[in-house]
């Protein structure tokens, strides 16, 4: 049985629909309609219902109510560029966490990220208070001390949180163990979620040191009730930044090779 309908009144016959498939599920019958392929697999990425200019195409395995309309307006290239120069990681922040309606806005924009194949397979887990982030920080250190500078250790020692910072909300984002793709997934979504908490004045810092460390070390991943046969594939310290910044600062000059 089909998954794609065509309203035959409303479809232009263009072929946009079959030009965007990126598995070749759809082609275009005799008479210029678009039908799927038989034996094709369709990885339900949306494309064909989205690029119809005159929504005739309907998939059943994804619900209308779920296509978004494309904003009328995108940020032009100097302010776009602008905004991505002048993200910085912040390392200092207020102690207020993350509201649950923001968390949600950045959890809906992350899940909107790119997936290979469009599999989808993330997983979130929030942390919230004090307590369990100091918690989470003290089994890294336990797991990485051999491997840190002493100077970093000295800093542990007087009271400095070197692993999540005293961030009030911290964020994993996890994927099945089986899944080859889980670290660029979940990479591409953190970016987004990084970007996203910016433009909301919620600054980020990626959890290098707990992602590392919970990679291979189940008691950190008991911490994080982490869901069996699942691996943290990294995650994102979370709050308002106490200071702003009035600089951008230089960095390397690009090297490029052009082939």
């Amino acid at each position: 049985m089909s998954q794609i309908t065509v309203d035959e009144s409303r479809c232009k016959r263009d072929g946009a629909c079959v030009a965007v498939c990126p598995t070749r599920a759809l082609a275009l019958n005799a008479e210029g309609y678009p039908e799927e392929v038989p034996e094709s697999r369709c990885i339900l990425c949306g494309h064909c219902v989205a690029v119809c200019a005159c929504d005739a195409l309907m998939h059943a395995e994804l619900a209308a109510e779920e296509f978004l309309p494309m904003p009328a307006e995108l940020p032009a290239p100097a302010m776009m560029d602008g905004f991505l120069a002048s993200r910085r990681s912040v390392r200092e922040f207020k102690d207020r966490p993350v509201g649950r309606e923001v968390m949600e806005a950045l959890l809906d924009v992350a899940r909107r990220a790119p997936t290979a194949k469009n599999t989808q397979k993330l997983h979130w887990i929030v942390i919230e208070g004090r307590e369990k982030i100091q918690a989470l920080s003290q089994e890294t250190v336990n797991v990485i001390g051999p491997k840190i500078t002493p100077a970093l250790l000295q800093q542990w020692k007087e009271g400095y949180d070197i692993v999540l910072r005293g961030a009030p909300t911290v964020v994993v984002v996890c994927a099945p163990t089986d899944y080859e793709w889980g670290k660029e997934d979940g990479a591409i979504a953190l970016t987004y979620m990084e970007l996203a908490a910016e433009a909301r004045g919620i600054g980020a810092c990626w959890t290098g040191l707990l992602a590392h460390a919970a990679a291979a070390h189940e008691p950190l991943n008991r911490l994080l009730s982490v869901p069996e046969e699942y691996v943290v594939c990294g995650g994102l310290m979370l709050g308002e930044g106490k200071y702003h910044y009035k600089h951008i600062p230089p960095r390397s000059p690009v090297s490029v090779q052009w082939a």
